[in-house]
């Protein structure tokens, strides 16, 4: 996946879901129970389906779109420097979209900038195991690998992303050389 194309991809379960907002009308044509049975015709029972099966369908979307705008606040915090406020809007809209690696992207590179580099690192591993094939995934990985001093992993993770892309210059002229740099220093120090 390219990363301006990236979206979140959602699971959805069926469950069963009583119908609760049948009305008054409808409630009162299960209770009344006089031995015989009568029609009442005051009662649309289609009309109370279809409100009962927009009412489950309007909650499905809005999970999906309330993640949404969860993440998108969430950058916008981040971008604002208000970065522990932006993890908590990015952990909400997890809740709703558990399987969405760019959430878990974004909260590792602000973990990152938070040093709190150990979460990062489990969360942009997270990222991965989502989109293997993600190159800004792989890319945040590294970086938070070097935050927590991992620096032969970090390698490993640029040069993975540098796999999956080749012509990203980014990784390979400023990530991959600064990697290897590190390991060359830490070589001549051992």
């Amino acid at each position: 996946f390219e990363a301006q194309s990236y979206l979140c991809m959602t699971s959805f379960g069926w469950k069963r879901k009583r119908l609760r907002d049948l009305g008054s009308a409808s409630a009162t044509a299960f209770t009344e129970d006089d031995g015989e049975e009568t029609l009442q015709e005051d009662v649309d029972w289609l009309a109370a389906c279809k409100k009962a099966r927009r009412g489950e369908l309007m909650l499905l979307e809005d999970s999906g779109a309330r993640s949404k705008r969860l993440q998108q606040e969430g950058a916008i915090l981040a971008e604002s420097e208000r970065y522990w406020e932006a993890v908590k809007y990015w952990n909400e809209a997890l809740e709703l979209t558990p399987d969405c690696a760019a959430l878990y992207e974004m909260k590792a590179q602000v973990l990152m900038e938070l040093s709190e580099c150990f979460l990062a690192v489990q969360c942009a591993e997270k990222a991965t195991q989502l989109e293997p094939t993600w190159v800004l995934g792989w890319q945040t990985l590294g970086r938070a690998q070097l935050g927590i001093g991992d620096v032969h992993m970090a390698l490993r993770s640029f040069e993975k992303a540098l796999h999956l892309d080749p012509s990203h210059e980014e990784v390979r002229n400023e990530d991959l050389t600064w990697a290897q740099k590190l390991v060359k220093q830490k070589e001549s120090i051992l």
